[in-house]
This record gives structure tokens, sequence and C-alpha cells, in this order.
């Protein structure tokens, strides 16, 4: 408090006739020039040195009563402060303002001082609300560093301290800093056997090793090396099958890396993992990569394999109906004639002659262009075997069957989910162009699309209605519907005329009745859909055979 006195003495003594000192630091050095430098300023007879000399005096003398002046602790003010401040992010700032008064201008006695203990409580209280925050914005890390700052301080804990123990032991089994953690429970002994089985099961190149170490992720969900290890496991397994299951997993694990430790990875590394997410998610996932490829240009807007891609997307969206108008019944049903590209769709994909985008743009080999269509599968083929050789943060811990020109995969292994869609799109451009020609090429498309949508159980049931105008199981027409109307309209229509020179059965009538309940639900006599009243209609006649 020595430093206050002084400054208060300092005020007193310019409190002199002819000058006047206004409150705070800025007044105080219009106090001291005015009285220190009026002899100066009024005499033409000084020099130059002179005056210099006495500024170097003057800031010689003052600037100590000024620091000591600025760092007053005003405990009451900050604790009022605190008492108006929500713990949402928008008070973060104020609150680490606050932590910062208090660490520079209060928290320099003796803290096992009794004049302490108010401070010392008021800044746990801060930390703790600053923790939560970090916490509430995936900042789990900084939360952990936060809440340290409570935790070590041995003299004074109080209530805080108790609470800001209790989330770091939580934290630190999540991050897997076993080193930290009190309590080593059945839990802990849980993880140290996991680890021994993962351990023995790696150097004998065991792929079920996934399944131990999905385990250990569920224990300690945010450990890097638990993570980094998941995912090469999974990426070794994508590399014998392609799989959603596999890809969302591989994604998860990167998107839980960049939101617990984002601060720690190197600016290539998160432009790669960027990259690969957003081709898993557009080629193998078949949804939206906009928003990390938009993350990866951020970052670096002439990262070369980012810019690629988002052309590649961007030119295949220009042609691409919208996935509601494909994929989402009510749209299909009642909103189709929006769109009216169909015929344009089959010309980009089966006729066009030159590429929709300059090989060497996207490809690192030459390949001979037939379509679109094969063009694209060609992208994907590599996009795909980018991301194997890539895989940020992985060990490679097992060895992949080699991606070479002398080992060649099975054609369906490529065929991804978002090559589906295509077929769907062009099995849909089929039943919509009113060029018969156009048509007839898409046509293939639909028994296609149908053989990669379906499980075998509901294909097999399609071929029984098919051929023996056995009725469909409950599940199937809405099942099918839900995921991808235009298949279901497409195997109603395939059933419709495949029975239309069967004799007249019992099944049959069951058939038809089972077909026209489903029209009926789903309103579908009111389709706007041309194609979908194609099918009511040829219904309706074949429904009217019986009546007669």
């Amino acid at each position: 408090m020595a430093g206050k006195n002084r400054a208060k003495t300092a005020y007193k003594l310019f409190q002199v006739k002819g000058v006047g000192c206004e409150k705070g630091p800025e007044g105080f050095i219009h106090c001291w020039f005015s009285v220190l430098l009026r002899p100066i300023l009024t005499s033409t007879k000084r020099s130059m040195i002179l005056i210099s000399g006495y500024c170097l005096l003057v800031y010689s003398v003052i600037l100590p009563v000024l620091i000591s002046a600025s760092k007053l602790c005003d405990l009451a003010e900050l604790q009022r402060l605190n008492k108006n401040l929500k713990v949402d992010t928008e008070s973060l700032t104020k609150y680490q303002w606050i932590a910062g008064q208090l660490e520079q201008n209060c928290m320099t006695a003796d803290p096992a001082s009794e004049n302490m203990s108010d401070v010392i409580q008021l800044a746990n209280q801060i930390y703790y609300k600053i923790g939560l925050i970090q916490l509430s914005n995936d900042q789990h890390l900084r939360a952990i560093n936060t809440f340290e700052k409570i935790v070590f301080n041995e003299t004074y804990k109080g209530s805080f301290g108790k609470l800001a123990e209790k989330r770091l032991q939580e934290l630190y089994v999540d991050f897997g800093m076993w080193d930290k953690v009190h309590q080593k429970d059945d839990q802990y002994a849980k993880y140290l056997s996991l680890n021994e089985t993962i351990r023995n099961k790696i150097s004998s190149k065991d792929v079920s090793v996934e399944e131990d170490i999905s385990e250990l992720v569920r224990i300690t969900p945010y450990d890097v090396n638990v993570l980094s290890t998941h995912i090469d496991v999974l990426f070794h397994k994508l590399a014998e099958e392609i799989d959603v299951s596999l890809a969302a997993a591989i994604i998860l694990d990167y998107e839980t890396i960049l939101d617990k430790h984002l601060a720690s990875l190197s600016i290539d590394t998160r432009l790669s993992i960027h990259y690969v997410i957003s081709v898993l998610q557009t080629f193998v996932l078949n949804s939206d990569a906009s928003f990390n490829i938009r993350k990866c240009l951020s970052i670096d807007m002439d990262y070369d394999k980012c810019k690629k891609l988002s052309l590649t997307i961007s030119k295949l969206n220009k042609v691409n109906p919208s996935k509601r108008q494909i994929l989402d019944p009510a749209t299909y049903a009642f909103e189709n004639k929006k769109f009216r590209s169909w015929d344009r769709i089959i010309e980009f994909y089966l006729k066009d002659k030159k590429p929709f985008i300059t090989p060497m743009k996207i490809l690192n080999k030459d390949t001979n262009f037939k379509n679109n269509y094969f063009f694209l599968e060609e992208i994907i083929k590599q996009l795909i075997e980018d991301v194997q050789l890539s895989r940020p943060l992985a060990k490679n811990l097992f060895e992949d069957p080699p991606i070479t020109d002398g080992f060649v995969k099975p054609k369906s292994y490529y065929h991804t989910d978002y090559l589906v869609y295509i077929d769907s799109i062009l099995c849909q451009a089929s039943s919509m162009s009113p060029d018969v020609k156009r048509a007839k090429l898409a046509a293939p498309f639909c028994k296609k699309s149908l053989r990669h949508s379906l499980t075998l159980e509901t294909w097999k049931h399609y071929q029984d209605a098919k051929s023996e105008q056995k009725p469909l199981p409950e599940t199937v027409l809405s099942d099918v519907w839900n995921s991808n109307p235009h298949l279901l309209m497409y195997m109603v229509n395939s059933i419709l005329n495949k029975s239309r020179s069967k004799p007249h059965s019992q099944f049959k009538k069951q058939l038809y009745d089972q077909i026209n309940k489903f029209f009926q639900d789903n309103g579908l006599s009111e389709s706007t859909n041309p194609y979908v009243m194609k099918n009511f209609r040829l219904l309706q006649k074949q429904l009217q055979t019986y009546k007669e």
C-alpha cells in the first residue's frame, strides 16, 4: 500500500495556487509539467539542453508514482463487475480482464495472509466461470489450464476448488492424462487391460483390435493417441471394403481431434484433415462437405487439393438436381415440376464428348475418356486412393493391400454411395425424359441403382413379387419410398408390367391391393409427378380387370 500513499501525497503537493490538478494519472502529469516547466517556458534565456534535462528529471521522478497509481487493487469494484456478468461466451473477455486485474494488482501479497482470502476467493470464482465457458466452447485443454489455477493454489480452495477438482478429474480421464488422476478405479484397470490387449493384437497384425480400440475410445474419448490409432485401423479396414460406417467413424475421430486438439495441430495437418473429411463426406457418404472445404480454403486458399475438390463438386452440383428432388418423398411426388433439365443430365453423364473438368486438374494420371460417368468413376477412385495414402495422424500400423496398377480392386469396390446416387438420378432422368433415345440410354441405371440400394432380402422379395406376384412384406414399400422414392416407383412399374400377362390369382389381387393402399395412404393419386401418375393409372386399369 506504500505506492498508494505516495500517490496521494504527490497529489496533495500539487494542489498549489495557480495549478489545477485533476484526478487520475493524466491530471497528475499535467500538474508536474505545469509546475516544473513553468520557469523554463517563461525564460527566453534557457537553452534547449536544459529543457531536455528537465524532461528527463520529470519522468524519472513521476514514473514510479504513476505506475503505483495505475496498479491500485479495487477489490470491491471487481466484485461488483463479477456479480453483473452472466456465465456465457459474451462475458468471457470481461471475466478474463477481471482475472488479469486480480493477478497484476491484487494477488501480490502473501497468499496465506488474512487480507488475501477475499482476493483468492474472487479469483477462484472467476477462474471457474472462465473454465465453464471454455468447456461450452469446446476449448477443453484451455479449461484444464484454467481449472488448474484454482486447484494448484494449495493455501485456499473452498467450494470452487472442489468443483474445479471434480471437473479436472473427469477431464484428465477424457484426455488420457492418467498420471494426474488421483483415484484410479476399475475404469483405470480396464484401461490398462485394453492397452495390453491392443499392443498384443497390433504386434500380431490382428485387425479385430478395432473393437478393443473402440472400447478404449469410450473410456478416454479425447486422447489423441488413442484416436490416431483408431483412425489407422479404420483406414486399414476401409482399404479392404468401402463401408459408410467406417468412413463415418473416421470422420468422427478427425472432427474430435480438430475440436479438442486444434492448437497443437500444424497447418499442414489441419489442411490434410479437412481435405480427407471432405472427400469421404462427398464421395463415400454422399453428404454435404461444404463446411470442411470452406474451412480448408480459409486456412490456405491456395491449397491445391481442396481447390481441385471444390471445383469438381461445384461443376457436378450445377448439373445434378437437389438431393431433396431425388431423395425426399414429398418433393418427388408433389414438387417435381420445378426441375426440367432431365435431358441435360443424360447428355452430361452419357453423351458429352469432353470431360467436365480438365483431367490434369483432378487426376494424377492420364485416362481414356469415354463419357463423364466413367470419368467420374476414375475421379472417385483416385481421390479415395489419395485419402488412404495421406491418412493424417495415422501411424500405419498395418500393411494395406498395395494400390498399384498390378493390384486391381473389383470395380464394385469404388461404387460408393455417391455413384449409387448418380445412378438414381440417371434412372429418374430416363423416366422423366421426353426423348425416347435418351431415356433408353439411361434406363439400365435403374436396375444398377436398385441392386446397390436394396438389401439382399429386399431384393429377393422384389423378385418374388415380379415373378410370382407374392405380396411384399409390410415395411418394404415404405422403407424404399422414404429412402429413394423413384426407385420404389420403378419397382412398382416393373411389378405391374411383369404381372399383366400373368393369370389372375389370389396372390396377384393381394399384391395389387397392397400397392393401391400405399398409393392412397400417401395421397399419390394427387401427385404432380407424371411417372407416379403413370403407375397409378396402370394400377387402376389392372385392378379394373378383377371387377369385370
